[in-house]
């Protein structure tokens, strides 16, 4: 039975927490719990709204306080009240980078709350780059009068090597009109007639297909709603979306093994993670999900894998088949990330 004093205890204990992780005194601990994580002017008077708001709940172990009410996370059917940390998470770390200065990335300050609230889990889909970690960008075409419109790079998630394909994005708004125009401007040749720009023309009409496919299978234009806008990548002051997948083992063989390299814990789980990639303040989503073992050859995808495979893996870079991880197979994605993405993740 959750009590007054049970939620008290955890308040002593996430203030704790809090001191511990940023190497603060203790005192520093129960005042930024206070002030940045409840919202409220001090710890007394945190401890005053918790008494009250247990005393005059209507239902009794419910709070009605926005920022207190987090509080029963881990203590009762919580999945409501976790769906709604995720919106609230950053704004819970802006406060406190604006009340203390610590030596601390943003990212792991995000990972320290989720923690702080019982949720370790929740932070291992969080991945940070580390800083000699860096993209290198190189033009994917050869022929287009700006040979910066389709950029592309490699690198390796734990073993597995992955191509990202940035495509240039003139509009403020991702919007689905918007695209045509912006290719269409972006994709034109540098001397059409000439042999190379000939041979090179298939594949550039190609690009533009999969490109668009693509953002349509990943962007519900027809639901769009503030939370799932995607951001745009910004590469060179210049605007993008970027999306990715893995590397084709025929061109895998061909690249440099010496790939920048992400370690992240991929778990041999039934429901799909998703992972927040930190690229120096910028994010990018990649998705995996199981996929049953063949039978018979034939694999049988879901209905989100079967569209990935459709659409994204339809490059002509891409590998085609799941990947192989814990001998389970997986569909793996890169794409652009949205705000949505903090509800997504899997615990």
């Amino acid at each position: 039975m959750i009590s007054a004093l049970t939620l008290s205890h955890k308040l002593r204990l996430q203030s704790k927490f809090l001191a511990n992780s940023l190497n603060l005194p203790q005192d520093h601990g129960k005042d930024l719990l206070a002030r940045a994580i409840y919202c409220t002017p001090n710890y007394d008077s945190l401890t005053e709204l918790l008494f009250k708001e247990m005393c005059g709940a209507k239902i009794f172990g419910t709070i009605q306080h926005h920022w207190l009410k987090y509080l029963l996370i881990c203590e009762c059917e919580d999945q409501l009240l976790i769906d709604d940390l995720h919106k609230s998470i950053e704004f819970m770390a802006k406060r406190l980078e604006g009340m203390v200065v610590i030596n601390v990335s943003k990212v792991r300050l995000i990972s320290i709350l989720y923690e702080l609230f019982g949720l370790g889990n929740e932070s291992k889909y969080i991945i940070e780059a580390p800083s000699e970690f860096s993209l290198d960008w190189k033009p994917y075409f050869k022929t287009l009068n700006n040979n910066e419109a389709i950029l592309y790079c490699d690198f390796k998630i734990n073993q597995i090597a992955y191509r990202l394909i940035a495509t240039t994005f003139y509009p403020k708004n991702f919007r689905e009109n918007n695209f045509d125009e912006s290719l269409v401007k972006n994709l034109e040749q540098d001397n059409e007639d000439s042999e190379i720009a000939i041979a090179e023309s298939p594949f550039i009409d190609e690009h533009k297909s999969w490109f668009l496919n693509t953002v349509n299978f990943f962007t519900n234009f027809d639901s769009f709603c503030d939370d799932e806008v995607p951001y745009v990548f910004h590469i060179e002051g210049k605007r993008y979306a970027v999306y990715g997948f893995p590397l084709s083992p025929s061109l895998t063989e061909e690249i440099n093994s010496n790939l920048p390299t992400l370690k992240i814990s991929i778990r041999d789980i039934p429901e799909k993670q998703v992972f927040i990639f930190y690229f120096e303040q910028q994010r990018l989503i990649f998705e995996c999900i199981h996929v049953e073992s063949p039978a018979m050859s034939m694999i049988n995808y879901c209905e989100f894998s079967n569209g990935i495979k459709e659409t994204l893996l339809n490059h002509k870079d891409a590998r085609k088949l799941p990947i192989i991880l814990h001998q389970s197979y997986f569909s793996a994605s890169i794409r652009p990330f949205c705000d949505m993405d903090y509800l997504e993740n899997s615990i």
